[in-house]
């Protein structure tokens, strides 16, 4: 799959690969209680999970379709442990375990075969659901624990983090705590924008949100069973059938889409619905499938087998989740068939070994560990930087279950046994029924309180950004003027403040600095400057063009030229293709070229261009051409293209790529000297195709950027980086050399 990646930091690298890598995976916090399917919803509701609360409850028998015999399934508990315990490894030394990921499969499974298959023999029992009484469970269980990391996030992230992360950090407390992290996943850590965005502390909620999504859709599907069925209680080969044709559909839609779109496709709640399905499926055809005892103990080695393979070898580099998760998927479904299929089972069975009671114990504590152990890698690192040694690791470790122990005792337990009763009417003969009002009243404000506190630091930061909307004074703020000025830059405050770096960008039409597409869109719809004038200017190319937007406006409007912008993140304007590691991005090319025709029909006096570099691609996106002559070839007959059409054109040289975050290093160093960089000088093939176009202008800004082999943070005042762009203001501060350059 294509991958954003930082530059690797020795422990703990692979979680600092951008978040678009399924590198960040979590532990699916909806598993109910350790009890075996066949136990009614009272029962599992009254049983917290240890062996002496088994059978403790009187309730209505099972359907006879699913009679299971009641048995309590400390095995589970030890599967759910051995789940966590590949998630929390493979995030604190990743490069020892690379499919730890798997973890979040095998959890997807446990969920399905208890959760699924409880709903199941609850509607083909009495042909209906108590819905009112399923969420309330579901609110108990799941929204406190998550609610204490959630505000102990935002605190955290308070004192620890920059003021430029707060808001970043308050968006993921607003979708982790609505369960929609992983569309907010999919669709921020997959985009170009995102490639410099630091690693969140909740982005492991995303798989929250994927169960919670799918437990919103598969009641309701349970009870069209039993309306189909008329009125009377759905059949055992209904039921079945419907688990079945949704992991089917949702199989295939996950092995196209994984192939097709891999980022995108492992956060989808519709390529991770099949995992949940056939846990349900299992639960369902348990007394079809039991094995003697002579099969229990192969079987359940062959699924432990194919678990830790799948965490052992599957890399990020797969199509994932697609085929490849039907190895960890199937290893999980063995190991409960062989934890369901005798009662007593001696050591030379799997289910006997993750029945210890120290395994069992971390089983218990699996949902807490999830939620913190990945705030816990985060804010660590962050503090303490990267370490290649086990201390650290195992540091981390200890206080992630620590943290879980407590959470699950002070926390989980509590809210899990809390349930207010109505008092009884007088006169009437009645039980008590469970005021199930008061539970979603707690759950709501459980949701809201969280969301609430994040929106503090949210609105102080958002207070600085309508800041960005002053001009500075270019006395107190010269910015690039002021590299071949002779005069004294006064000593004066940062600006713009490193906190709202990054809402410094250009203004004008987002589609035509972010998304330009010849085929659905006008240059009318792109234009700005002088609009009345008949002179025009054309900038075209990336978002390392878009980033000179600001600076040609200005001269745009003061010169008497219109001004064209069209550019596309991720699409330089390059005639060869950059490609992933499964995808070319052709549309790219075709669009350049259709591109190039309106420009040339459009005449006008200058095309101005830029581009990131192929390093900068390799770096922030994991995109590249396949040689440097390829990438010279594309932006050659791009050029050529223009030139061939009477255009005059001019090549800006790229700004350096920065290695480290600038804002957060302004702001949390004294000095913003500590925050520079080393020049790297490395040839740009835009620039070279250019010197080898006749009549191209070659505009070369880097002694603007860095002087002396060094790139400063701040250049008269200014902060010069918004992450591997410009700020804005900094852009403005170029016009007049652009100016100067152009002869405008």
């Amino acid at each position: 799959m294509a991958q954003i990646t930082c530059e690797s930091m020795g422990l703990f690298a692979e979680q600092f690969r951008f978040v678009a890598r399924r590198d960040i995976v979590s532990v699916p916090g909806n598993i109910e209680l350790p009890i075996v399917p066949n136990l009614s919803p009272a029962a599992a509701l009254r049983a917290p999970g240890t062996a002496r609360h088994a059978g403790r409850a009187a309730d209505p028998a099972p359907s006879p379709a699913v009679g299971l015999g009641r048995r309590h399934r400390p095995d589970i508990q030890g599967l759910r442990a051995l789940a966590v315990t590949l998630v929390v490894w493979y995030h604190i030394w990743p490069q020892s375990l690379p499919g730890g990921f798997v973890g979040v499969d095998v959890f997807f499974v446990i969920s399905g075969y208890l959760i699924v298959g409880s709903l199941a023999r609850e509607v083909m029992s009495v042909g209906s659901l108590q819905l009112a009484k399923f969420y309330s469970r579901r609110i108990r269980r799941l929204l406190p624990a998550a609610a204490a990391v959630l505000l102990a996030t935002v605190v955290s992230a308070v004192l620890l983090f920059p003021q430029g992360r707060w808001q970043g950090v308050a968006r993921d407390v607003a979708a982790s705590g609505l369960n929609i992290q992983n569309w907010n996943q999919a669709f921020s850590t997959t985009s170009y924008e995102g490639a410099t965005e630091s690693v969140s502390p909740l982005q492991h909620f995303w798989s929250l949100a994927v169960e919670e999504q799918f437990y919103l859709f598969i009641p309701l599907l349970m009870l069209t069973c039993a309306v189909v069925s008329r009125g009377r209680r759905p059949s055992h080969v209904l039921v079945l059938a419907v688990l079945c044709a949704v992991a089917v559909a949702s199989f295939v839609h996950s092995v196209l889409f994984s192939a097709a779109n891999p980022d995108l496709a492992y956060f989808f709640t519709t390529t991770r619905i099949w995992e949940l399905a056939i846990g349900g499926v299992l639960a369902v055809a348990v007394p079809q499938l039991r094995s003697g005892p002579r099969l229990t103990a192969p079987l359940g080695w062959l699924g432990l087998v194919m678990v830790l393979v799948s965490a052992a070898l599957f890399t990020t580099e797969m199509n994932f989740p697609g085929y490849a998760a039907l190895l960890p998927v199937l290893g999980a479904v063995a190991l409960l068939l062989a934890g369901s299929s005798v009662k007593e089972q001696g050591f030379r069975s799997v289910a006997r070994w993750q029945a210890l009671r120290p395994v069992t114990y971390l089983g218990d504590i699996s949902y807490s560990l999830y939620l913190w152990h990945w705030p816990v890698v985060v804010f660590s690192v962050y503090i303490l930087g990267p370490n290649q040694g086990w201390l650290h690791g195992g540091a981390i470790m200890a206080l992630s279950v620590t943290l879980a122990a407590l959470s699950t005792r002070f926390i989980e337990e509590p809210f899990r046994r809390f349930e207010p009763r109505r008092r009884r009417r007088r006169g009437r003969r009645r039980a008590a029924l469970p005021a199930y009002g008061t539970v979603y009243a707690v759950g709501a404000l459980l949701v809201v309180l969280p969301i609430a506190a994040a929106a503090v630091p949210y609105l102080v930061v958002e207070e600085k950004t309508r800041a960005l909307s002053q001009e500075l004074d270019l006395a107190a703020y010269p910015g690039a003027g002021a590299v071949h000025s002779p005069g004294t830059v006064p000593q004066m405050p940062v600006r713009p403040e490193p906190a709202v770096a990054a809402a410094d960008i250009p203004s004008g039409v987002l589609e035509c600095l972010t998304g330009w597409d010849p085929a659905a869109m006008e240059l009318k719809d792109c234009v700005s400057g002088d609009t009345a004038s008949a002179r025009s200017i054309v900038l075209v190319g990336d978002s390392h063009a878009a980033q000179y937007a600001e600076s040609l406006n200005l001269l745009a409007r003061e010169s008497g030229y219109r001004l064209y912008v069209l550019a596309r993140n991720g699409c330089p304007f390059s005639m060869e293709p950059l490609h992933s590691d499964i995808v070319t991005f052709h549309g790219c090319a075709e669009s350049n070229a259709r591109t190039a025709k309106m420009i040339i029909e459009l005449k006008p006096d200058w095309v101005v261009t830029a581009s990131l570099t192929p390093e900068g691609y390799a770096n922030a996106l994991d995109w590249e051409w396949d040689s440097a002559h390829q990438a010279e070839s594309g932006f050659y007959g791009a050029l050529t293209l223009l030139r061939d059409g009477g255009l005059d054109v001019a090549v800006l040289s790229d700004v350096p790529y920065p290695p480290h975050n600038i804002p957060e290093c302004v702001d949390s160093s004294p000095d913003p000297k500590d925050c520079a960089f080393p020049a790297t000088g490395e040839p740009s093939p835009l620039m070279q195709a250019a010197r080898s176009v006749d009549g191209v202008r070659l505009v070369d800004l880097s002694s603007y950027f860095c002087a002396a082999g060094s790139c400063p943070a701040v250049v008269g005042n200014v902060l010069v980086y918004r992450d591997t762009h410009i700020t804005n203001s900094f852009a403005k501060t170029l016009a007049l050399p652009l100016r100067d350059s152009l002869g405008l």
